[in-house]
């Protein structure tokens, strides 16, 4: 095969890293896969324990994720393999490079948080070890509410840059902010809104805890 071009991805876990009980795997490819069929044939994940999961693309079919159906039991150990060399992705591209993470799961800590009690607990191993009062997003404006469901933590940042034109606000910087979703969703501290916390939801969207619970 003369392939009219190759083409790599990447992994978003490393060799030898610890993450969290809910963490996705996910192969990225520069530009859109068009034979995904051929491309899930080359992709395996082996846990220990085993864990039951699945593939779903996104981000138009440059990303695939590999999502536990569960959260992770601490302590499993993760390996991923994505034999993409040679592997038809389509309309004459063929996969450059094989590549492969081995990985494990760490500890179990899970946030809950509650839109209509305007509460967030941690449960860490299984144990609260904090209920905190919040704000979460305006619920009377679409643009604003908190989205429900599983969120996964994505980043975090000792201060942050937040802006919304659309909502007249640019470059406000907040204290400790864990991103959890893509839509601009932050878990972070907001000294502005601490009146709030614990009583109404008055924010944009983002979980709002005082400055030093935040951290």
């Amino acid at each position: 095969v003369k392939p009219k071009r190759q083409m790599s991805a990447s992994l978003n876990v490393g060799d030898g890293q610890t993450y969290g009980i809910a963490m996705p795997i996910a192969l990225t490819f520069p530009s859109r896969v068009t034979d995904k069929a051929s491309v899930e044939k080359a992709l395996s994940v082996e846990t220990t324990p085993k864990t039951e999961g699945s593939w779903a693309w996104l981000n138009g079919d440059t990303s695939v994720h590999w999502r536990p159906k569960e959260y992770f039991k601490p302590g499993t150990q993760v390996k991923v393999n994505a034999k993409i060399y040679g592997v038809k992705i389509g309309d004459g591209v063929y996969g450059k490079q094989d590549v492969s993470a081995s990985f494990a799961i760490g500890r179990s800590q899970i946030v809950k948080g509650n839109t209509t009690q305007h509460t967030m607990q941690v449960i860490r191993d299984g144990q609260q070890i904090a209920d905190y009062p919040v704000s979460y997003g305006l619920d009377s404006d679409p643009g604003r509410v908190t989205n429900s469901g599983v969120h996964v933590v994505m980043s975090k940042h000792a201060t942050y840059s937040m802006s919304n034109p659309q909502y007249n606000y640019t470059d406000v910087n907040v204290p400790w902010a864990v991103r959890i979703s893509n839509n601009g969703e932050f878990i972070h501290g907001l000294a502005a809104s601490v009146w709030a916390q614990g009583k109404k939801n008055i924010s944009h969207g983002c979980l709002n805890l005082s400055p030093a619970r935040a951290k």
